[in-house]
C-alpha cells in the first residue's frame, strides 16, 4: 500500500461497508454475500460470493481521503491503476466517499476497454509515482442507502455471467 497510515481506517470503512451490504442482502434473499479479506494479501480486499452457484469474484476497496469527501462523485470518469486492473483475479472496484456516504463501482472489464494513461500519483512520503492508470465513464455512483440497488446489480452481474456495467440497468 502506497500509505500504510490509512490500513486501519480503510480496513474499518470495508468492515462498515460490507456490513451494510450483507444486512440488505439478507433483506433480499442472502443469494450474494461480500466477505473482506482476513488478512492483507496485497493483492485484493475481498470476494463477493453467490451462494446459489458458489462462483465468486474478488475485488478493490478504497476509502477516498481526498477528491470525493461525499457524495456526488465529482469526477466525469472514474479512475484506478493499471497494476490493480492488470490483477486478473480482482473484477470489481468499489471507491467510498469520504464521509461513507456514498460509493462508486466499476468493473475491470469495463476499464479494460480504454487506453492507460500515465500521470503521476502523490504517495505517502510526498513523491510523485508515474505510474499506468485507466479512466472509464461506465461506473455507477450509489449512496449506501441503496445497497439493496447494489445487491440487485451484483445479482443480475453473476446471473447474467456479465460483470460489467450491463448489470448497472436494473
Amino acid at each position: 500500500m502506497y500509505h500504510p497510515d490509512k490500513y486501519q481506517p480503510h480496513n474499518e470503512a470495508l468492515d462498515r461497508f460490507c456490513t451494510l451490504f450483507n444486512q440488505a442482502a439478507a433483506r433480499l434473499g442472502a443469494l450474494i454475500s461480500m466477505q473482506p479479506s482476513a488478512i492483507e494479501n496485497f493483492r485484493e480486499d475481498g470476494k463477493i460470493v453467490y451462494t446459489l452457484t458458489g462462483a465468486s469474484i474478488l475485488y478493490d476497496f478504497e476509502m477516498r481521503d481526498r477528491h470525493y469527501n461525499t457524495c456526488g462523485f465529482p469526477f466525469k470518469d472514474f479512475g484506478q491503476f493499471e497494476r490493480k486492473i492488470l490483477k486478473p483475479e480482482i473484477a470489481l472496484s468499489i471507491q467510498c466517499s469520504k464521509d461513507e456516504t456514498c460509493f462508486c463501482l466499476a468493473w475491470h472489464e469495463d476499464f479494460k476497454q480504454v487506453p492507460v494513461k500515465y500521470m503521476g500519483s502523490v504517495t505517502a512520503p510526498g513523491d510523485k509515482e508515474y505510474t499506468g492508470k485507466r479512466f472509464t465513464t461506465a461506473f455507477k455512483e450509489l449512496n449506501y442507502s441503496q445497497m439493496d440497488d447494489f445487491y440487485l446489480m451484483l445479482l443480475k452481474a453473476f446471473s447474467d455471467d456479465a460483470f460489467n456495467a450491463t448489470c448497472f440497468r436494473i
